[in-house]
């Protein structure tokens, strides 16, 4: 299992390009756009201290073997969330997953992403016994569910993890690595 590998990054003096990792046997890759970061940030500034989090969807490469990212949502309004806690919600989403289904090319729930202000991009045991319950239940029909953590602080610094929970295999750490598209604002 791979360790995750932190990146800190000044955003008041950068924009960052976009998010790749992988994991060790580049078997499960995840790629992000740079506006779907930019969007996740902006949340987690908006949520301030307490923690925040929403659904990533969008579709698979060709190759079966990475999830590419094209939106993810806010915290849906029946979200709980308090300084050490985040329990997502569901209204709002089904709608949303239904439409983007529905539009020419097809998107999909792939997995979760959430905030841990001032803290570790670190799975904690909640986290993973999360992402093995949901990736577990055949509602889901995600059996390989993401996970993206954002902590520190999303106005300064702060770091990224991501990882996979694929269904009767368990946990991925999932290594990153950013594009070299960073320039000064």
């Amino acid at each position: 299992m791979a360790r995750i590998v932190e990146f800190r990054l000044s955003v008041k003096n950068t924009t960052m390009g976009n998010y790749e990792a992988w994991s060790t046997d580049r078997c499960y890759g995840l790629r992000i756009p740079s506006k779907v970061i930019e969007r996740i940030l902006e949340l987690c500034r908006r949520a301030s201290c307490v923690e925040t989090g929403g659904i990533l969807v969008g579709y698979y490469a060709k190759s079966h073997d990475c999830a590419i990212v094209t939106a993810c949502s806010s915290a849906p309004k029946d979200s709980h969330c308090g300084r050490r806690y985040f329990q997502r919600g569901v209204h709002g989403l089904q709608h949303w997953l239904n439409t983007l289904w529905n539009r020419g090319r097809r998107r999909y729930y792939l997995g979760e992403w959430h905030y841990h202000p001032h803290g570790s991009s670190d799975l904690s045991s909640i986290d993973v016994a999360q992402m093995k319950r949901d990736a577990e239940d055949d509602s889901y029909c995600c059996p390989e569910l993401l996970m993206l953590i954002v902590a520190g602080d999303a106005c300064d610094q702060y770091s990224i993890g991501s990882s996979v929970y694929v269904k009767g295999q368990g946990l991925v750490m999932l290594s990153e690595r950013w594009e070299a598209s960073q320039r000064e604002v």
